[in-house]
């Protein structure tokens, strides 16, 4: 494999650190995958790497029964086009029951732009279809139309939404918090920056430093989101963590002032994942922070921006995911 597909394949897993992520060639065989995958899939890698994905999975066929293909990065592989939040139901060889999965797909091309490889990028959304079924469908039609929203709006915010959203998973997994509190979590990080829907794009992808004016428009989205969220009966708890997550440990934050315990606790995981992502993804107008550099940052900041204990665990988190054993639950 070239060092370039190879550099943009090491660069796409640590983007995608607590994702599944798996990449085939243009015979459908796997070339590379991660162990978060593997621990996903219940699978070793030994089994799938060099294997026909087809053979393995799909009983050879690069299309189903009915004519569709045989799930996105199949079809990316096929089509050259690339797939963004596709849910997909994944019966594995051997197992009882399948898992729901949020998959994007990217394609990775050769010298002279055909396509050479299809990354595929794998979310657990198991849990997440239990809450789906408390909310009627008119509610759930909500969420993803402010997902979209935000996406159409800026890009960087509707990524920036997805990988807070996954980080916050992983945090309340890892803490071993209950299955509504991590569906919660999970929510409130898809939707967290919803009230920057009513903030033009100048501000929101101006390169420079903010004016005093700007900033105070900035920090309006906390409570023009939970707003918009609290329109809705079923999303009162949720408009309440979107409100708080950009109050302080130290009570110096907004739009309320809160201190310590009186800010919510997904609130005070939010802020934490928020700003890990915000350091460690390239912006229009900075540089990201190494891993390190982050964990620095918010060790620092412990007991003034952030809840103390909370960014201990966050850490700890982080540096056993980044250790290359995967989103494992921390030991009791």
């Amino acid at each position: 494999m070239r060092k370039d597909i190879a550099y943009r394949i090491a660069q796409a897993v640590h983007e995608g650190l607590f994702h599944g992520v798996l990449v085939i060639d243009s015979e459908f065989r796997s070339v590379f995958l991660n162990q978060a995958l593997c621990d996903m899939w219940k699978v070793k890698q030994q089994d799938v790497l060099h294997h026909s994905v087809l053979d393995l999975f799909c009983n050879g066929n690069v299309k189903k029964f009915g004519g569709a293909y045989q799930g996105p990065l199949i079809e990316t592989m096929v089509t050259g086009r690339e797939i963004s939040g596709s849910e997909v139901y994944i019966n594995m060889p051997g197992q009882k029951e399948g898992k729901w999965f949020l998959v994007n797909t990217f394609i990775l091309r050769d010298e002279s732009g055909q396509p050479e490889y299809a990354l595929g990028n794998y979310i657990v959304i198991d849990k997440f279809k239990v809450f789906e079924n408390k909310l009627n469908a008119v509610n759930m039609n909500i969420i993803k139309a402010f997902c979209k929203a935000i996406g159409v709006r800026d890009i960087y915010t509707m990524q920036h939404s997805e990988n807070v959203a996954a980080l916050l998973v992983g945090l309340t997994e890892y803490m071993r918090l209950s299955d509504s509190e991590v569906t919660m979590a999970y929510l409130a990080g898809i939707v967290h920056d919803v009230g920057k829907i009513g903030i033009s794009e100048e501000i929101l992808n101006k390169p420079g430093r903010l004016t005093e004016v700007e900033y105070e428009i900035v920090k309006r989205h906390p409570s023009k989101g939970a707003d918009i969220l609290q329109e809705v009966d079923e999303f009162a708890t949720l408009a309440h963590i979107v409100r708080h997550h950009h109050e302080r440990y130290d009570g110096k934050g907004y739009p309320n002032g809160l201190q310590e315990e009186a800010i919510p606790r997904i609130s005070r995981m939010l802020t934490i994942c928020d700003a890990y992502d915000a350091m460690t993804s390239v912006r229009c107008y900075c540089s990201p922070h190494s891993v390190e550099e982050a964990l620095e940052e918010i060790k620092k900041c412990a007991g003034g921006q952030f809840d103390p204990e909370l960014s201990s665990i966050f850490i700890d988190f982080i540096r056993e995911c980044n250790s290359g054993g995967g989103m494992r639950p921390a030991l009791q």
